[in-house]
C-alpha cells in the first residue's frame, strides 16, 4: 500500500510504508533529543573557552596532560583561576604548547584562600603578569566587605555557610562600599590597560531595595571601568532568568560563565546548587544565547560545577559537544 500525491508538478510522490515510519521515528528522536544551539558557535562565531577552575585537580596532577586534552576536545580560550602552581612564564609557554590562548584571569580581592595574586597587592605586578600571560580582563571572582565584615574563614568553616552569613548582614551602606571597591580598582586597572569585571555566584542576588545586590552593583558601578562577568548557573540557581538579567542590563554584561542546573535545585542565595552538565538541565539555552547575541557578548567560558557527577574533562567535552551543535 502507499499514499500518492499529485502535486502542481504534475507528478506523483510515492511515499512507503517505510519511509513514512522511518520519517516518523527520525522526526521523533529529533524532537525528543536536546537541542544544540549551534549557529551561535558555528564559525565565524565566538569560540567556546573554559574555566580552568573545573580541572584544578587534573591541573595539578598533570598540567600539559590536561591542557592538550583541553584542546583536543575544541576549546581555543582559558580563562585562569590561579596559575596551576607555576610562574606565568611557566604558565604561559604550557598553554602556547597546547595551542591555547588565556584572554582573562580570575583575581580575588582580599583573599581568604592563597592566591598568587589579589587586587590589593601591587597592580603593575598583576599588570606584568598579565602581559606574560597575554590575558587583558582581569575578573573578581567574590564580592568583597568592608573592614567591619571581613571575610575571615576559621579552620574547618564551610566556606559556603561563612560567605551565606556575611552576605545576609550587609546593608544597602555595605553593598555601596563595595560598588566604590570596584570602581577604583577597574580605574586602576584601566591605567594599566587591562579592563576589570565582576562574577557573580547565588548570593549577589538577595534582595536588596526593589532589585538585588546583583541589580544594585550594575546601577552603582561605571560602565566605563567596571562591566560584569554573569555566572548563568549561578544565576539558575538563584531562580533568576539570565537571559531577562541580560535584557534587563543592556551593556553591562561582558562575558558568560556557562553552566547549567539539575531540576532537583531549589532556588537560594546561600551558594548551594545542583550542577547538571549543559544541556542536561533546566536552563534555556536557545533563549540564553539569543540575549547574548543582541547583547554583542562575545566571551564565554564553560565551567563545570562541583560536585562532579563524572570526570570533569568528560563533562567538558559533552558541554562542548552541546554547545558546538552535537548530542551529548
Amino acid at each position: 500500500m502507499s499514499v500518492q500525491y499529485s502535486g502542481p508538478i504534475g507528478r506523483d510522490l510515492q511515499l512507503g510504508r517505510r519511509t513514512i515510519l522511518a520519517g516518523g521515528l527520525a522526526a521523533l528522536a529529533a524532537a525528543c533529543a536536546p537541542r544544540g544551539p549551534s549557529r551561535f558557535f558555528a564559525p565565524p562565531g565566538p569560540p567556546i573557552g573554559v574555566q580552568l577552575y573545573s580541572v584544578a585537580k587534573e591541573l595539578g596532577e598533570d598540567l600539559h596532560g590536561t591542557l592538550s586534552a583541553i584542546a583536543g576536545i575544541g576549546y581555543r580560550t582559558v580563562e585562569l583561576a590561579g596559575y596551576a602552581g607555576k610562574t606565568p612564564q611557566e604558565l604561559h609557554a604550557a598553554l602556547d604548547l597546547a595551542g591555547l590562548r588565556c584572554t582573562s584571569a580570575h583575581v580575588p580581592a582580599k583573599s581568604f584562600r592563597p592566591a598568587p595574586r589579589t587586587l590589593d597587592d601591587d597592580l603593575d605586578i598583576l599588570a606584568a603578569e598579565a602581559g606574560i600571560l597575554g590575558f587583558d580582563t582581569v575578573i573578581m571572582p567574590l564580592f568583597v566587605t568592608p573592614p567591619h565584615l571581613p571575610m575571615k574563614l576559621d579552620p574547618g568553616e564551610d566556606v559556603r555557610k561563612m560567605v551565606s552569613g556575611v552576605t545576609a548582614r550587609m546593608t544597602e551602606a555595605d553593598w555601596r562600599w563595595t560598588a566604590d571597591y570596584m570602581n577604583d580598582k577597574g580605574a586602576k586597572l584601566k591605567a594599566r590597560g587591562l579592563r576589570f569585571g565582576f562574577h557573580n555566584h547565588s548570593n549577589e542576588f538577595i534582595p536588596l531595595g526593589d532589585g538585588t545586590a546583583m541589580d544594585f552593583l550594575v546601577a552603582n558601578t561605571d560602565p566605563a571601568l567596571v562591566s560584569f562577568q554573569l555566572d548563568c548557573g549561578w544565576a539558575v540557581a538563584a531562580g533568576v532568568d539570565p537571559a531577562d538579567f541580560i535584557q534587563r542590563h543592556k551593556g553591562r554584561v561582558s562575558a558568560l560563565h556557562l553552566k547549567d542546573v539539575a531540576a532537583t535545585n531549589k532556588p537560594n542565595v546561600l551558594l548551594e546548587m545542583d550542577p547538571a552538565e549543559i544541556g542536561r538541565g533546566v536552563t534555556d539555552w536557545p533563549k540564553l544565547l539569543a540575549a547574548a547575541r543582541v547583547a554583542g557578548i562575545d566571551r564565554f567560558f564553560v565551567e563545570q560545577e562541583a560536585p562532579y557527577v563524572r570526570p570533569a574533562l568528560d563533562s567538558l567535552r559533552d558541554n562542548f559537544t552541546y554547545l558546538s551543535g552535537g548530542v551529548a
